[in-house]
């Protein structure tokens, strides 16, 4: 086996190890912490009554 091949192989899967090790980390913080707009978000996710927020936009 070469050494590039074993380099690309390892750089795949290290990677994707480490993005597995991040999205868990971020699912045991809660929805909020994979929001995108987190940072700046003004309101709580849990104060949200999400049951009238889809019914306003399915009545748009």
């Amino acid at each position: 086996m070469h050494l590039i091949d074993l380099f690309i192989g390892l750089l795949v899967f290290g990677y994707a190890g480490f993005s597995l090790v991040r999205f868990t980390k971020k699912a045991k913080k809660g929805k909020c912490a994979t929001c995108e707009v987190e940072p700046t978000c003004k309101t709580a996710c849990d104060d949200v009554n999400w049951d009238n927020v889809i019914a306003e936009a399915l009545k748009k």
